[in-house]
């Protein structure tokens, strides 16, 4: 266990009574220090792209690559721009640390992480021609899909 500041859940909000934290997996408010048996490290980098870094990593590519790169460059620029893209990367960050657990344990690992790059690589194809809604909809139905056969 580790303390609730470190964890993929953990952020912080505008609420001053509650010591401005709150927990994304059990919707509640939490101090910096607290822990709980579903702690979740962040991920290295403290970047954030659960399922695109464990994807890389799996493939042997650095934190600093051009998929990860270009990924964290769209969704903190294009993304982040729109109240839509804002829930949809809060929904993210609370199902897809929970999606590579079950990966990392699934004997089908190979094939979810393949499936993975491949739509990481359509992404990134749609990214380069300008299609930005295109490219939220692929990574967000490939989020939808893994959470339906894992979690």
């Amino acid at each position: 266990m580790g303390q609730c500041n470190t964890c993929a859940y953990f952020y912080e909000t505008d609420n001053v009574i509650f010591n401005k934290y709150a927990c994304k997996l059990f919707n509640r408010y939490v101090k910096a220090t607290d822990t709980c048996e579903k702690y979740t490290p962040k991920p290295s980098g403290g970047k954030g792209c659960f399922l695109t870094s464990a994807c890389v990593s799996y493939m042997g590519k650095e934190d600093d690559c051009e998929e990860l790169t270009t990924l964290r460059n769209f969704r903190d620029t294009y993304m982040r721009s729109t109240e839509s893209g804002r829930a949809l990367i809060d929904e993210y960050y609370v199902a897809a640390p929970m999606i590579v657990k079950k990966i990392d344990g699934s004997e089908n690992k190979d094939e979810h992480y393949e499936y993975i790059y491949s739509v990481i690589k359509k992404c990134l194809r749609l990214i380069g021609q300008g299609k930005n809604e295109e490219t939220v909809n692929e990574y967000r139905d490939m989020v939808l899909t893994l959470k339906k056969q894992l979690c």
